[in-house]
């Protein structure tokens, strides 16, 4: 019986600014920086022979920045709205908090290197 795999904007965002910030400090990701890193994420889980679902919606953002208000806020940059991680946070509390429960294979295609891409280009 194959498993599939459950994808909130949660820890789709909190692993797209841990792989960021590994690369460059950058604290802010746009809505469509994390959308295209998701999709990358199903892509290679597809590809692996797993099947994966993203949780998109305004209501799970709105969830998110309810139940991780001291790890995430809202901005805007440029007038693009986005996730930014708060300033008193860091990338070992994002670590601790989002990616101790992951299945490997989903820790596997949050970074890799293809997903990571549309994040750091």
């Amino acid at each position: 019986m194959r498993v599939c795999f459950y994808i909130g904007i949660e820890d789709l965002a909190a692993n797209a600014l841990i792989e960021t910030l590994k690369k460059g400090k950058k604290r802010f990701l746009t809505y469509n920086e994390i959308e295209n890193y998701g999709s990358r994420v199903i892509q290679f889980l597809n590809r692996n022979g797993e099947k994966a679902i993203l949780i998109l919606s305004r209501e799970s953002t709105n969830e998110l920045f309810r139940n991780y208000s001291e790890y995430f806020e809202e901005r805007e940059e440029r007038g693009i709205k986005g996730i930014a991680l708060k300033e008193n946070k860091k990338i070992e509390d994002l670590i601790e908090q989002f990616r101790g429960y992951l299945a490997l294979d989903v820790l596997k295609a949050f970074i890799d290197e293809k997903s990571v891409q549309v994040l750091v280009s």
